[in-house]
């Protein structure tokens, strides 16, 4: 094996973003599309899984999330495959809903990442920045640390500043990892290479929802991060924040 092959080899990455539980959002359809789906996240390196649905699921069917997340780890805890998997959700961030979003949090009816502080945030497409900051900022009122979900999929953050204030202010900042490669909007693409470049990003995810539908390929991503960051902080962004946020319980 050349030196290439073997840097590829080396590589691996914990996903902190994915819909992986089958039946209880718009990701797997089922327990079969959900084990395909760690199968082939294995084979690209993937170590440790989030499953984070939306908030949906637990406001609507808490205990079905909770057996199907159960069932999908005592499948995974009878392979061979050397993976952990571990719950979190996709928390819904509304302006005109940030104290009933919190009042969720505090009940635990939303999970946070592996039971930590931290809290994978998803805002509107079209969030302004201003109301960005607002809820972010009453989520660290509260002690929970916001993990923005995709940044680079809202537009109206990258307008010179208000990105670089939430790092500031204690935000950390999530990218899907096909967003670096295989994106087709290059605004996306784009706004995710700035973000890495400028070391900007803590986590990758791969957002994957269905094998139809963004499967869980990080490959191209991962490949891009390593091609052009320094060995420290690639490590860091594929799998050294996120092993840190496993034992900060």
């Amino acid at each position: 094996m050349d030196k290439k092959g073997r840097n590829m080899a080396q590589r691996r990455m914990i996903d902190i973003h994915m819909h992986l539980i089958p039946g209880v959002d718009d990701g797997a359809y089922d327990r079969s599309m959900a084990e395909t789906m760690l199968v082939m996240a294995h084979m690209q390196g993937v170590r440790a899984i989030f499953a984070t649905p939306h908030s949906s699921a637990f406001f609507y069917g808490h205990a079905r999330v909770q057996e199907q997340f159960q069932a999908l780890r005592s499948w995974l805890d009878a392979t061979p495959l050397d993976m952990g998997l571990y719950l979190g959700c996709e928390v819904r961030c509304l302006p005109d809903g940030m104290e009933s979003t919190l009042t969720a949090l505090r009940q635990g009816i939303l999970p946070t990442l592996n039971g930590a502080r931290y809290v994978l945030t998803e805002f509107q497409t079209g969030v302004l920045p201003a109301d960005a900051v607002r809820m972010t900022g009453r989520l660290l009122e509260e002690g929970w640390i916001p993990v923005v979900a995709h940044v680079e999929r809202y537009p109206a953050l990258f307008d010179g500043h208000t990105v670089r204030e939430l790092t500031e202010r204690g935000c950390l900042m999530q990218i899907n990892a096909y967003s670096l490669e295989g994106e087709s909007n290059e605004g996306i693409t784009g706004a995710a290479r700035g973000l890495l470049h400028e070391g900007l990003v803590t986590f990758l995810g791969s957002d994957a929802h269905r094998m139809d539908h963004r499967p869980p390929d990080v490959r191209t991503g991962l490949d891009y991060v390593y091609a052009t960051c320094g060995r420290a902080y690639a490590d860091a962004v594929a799998f050294g924040n996120a092993q840190k946020l496993l034992l900060c319980r």
